[in-house]
């Protein structure tokens, strides 16, 4: 093997290896889940509400996307707290972060196949501690 090839060689794998150390998680710390909201997140600042923590932590959750369903009428995201449904969005304005576990986004696709088209713009399901499994005390 040539010392231009051997050179050229190293220069790779050094860059392969750099590449991967510079994008690796260091250990201990996590990355944000693109489609949920712990509690841990909530507690780092304070929200008057459920929707400035959405709005705040994951805006893009209460975007509308694609076109108006086929009857025209319009569609927004919904909002389900402990399986009960609330309405749009703007019901988050509502819901203090007080029991809040855990905020989670189910995409379009996902929603609309497990609870119809009402949810074909995402869902955001909002889990409190009164849903939480109940522990033997």
């Amino acid at each position: 093997m040539s010392s231009h090839t051997r050179t050229f060689l190293l220069l790779v794998v050094g860059a392969v290896m750099a590449g991967c150390a510079h994008s690796a998680t260091p250990s201990g710390a996590s990355s944000p889940d693109a489609n949920r909201i712990t509690r841990a997140e909530m507690e780092q600042a304070r929200y008057a509400s459920l929707y400035e923590v959405v709005q705040s932590l994951r805006g893009r959750w209460l975007a509308t996307r694609g076109p108006k369903t086929l009857l025209g009428a319009p569609t927004e995201v919904q909002v389900l707290v402990d399986d009960m449904r609330m309405g749009g969005v703007d019901a988050l304005r509502s819901l203090k972060t007080d029991n809040v576990v855990s905020i989670t986004f189910v995409d379009p696709v996902a929603a609309a196949q497990r609870w119809g088209g009402k949810f074909a713009q995402g869902t955001i399901v909002v889990t409190t501690h009164a849903d939480a499994p109940p522990t033997n005390e």
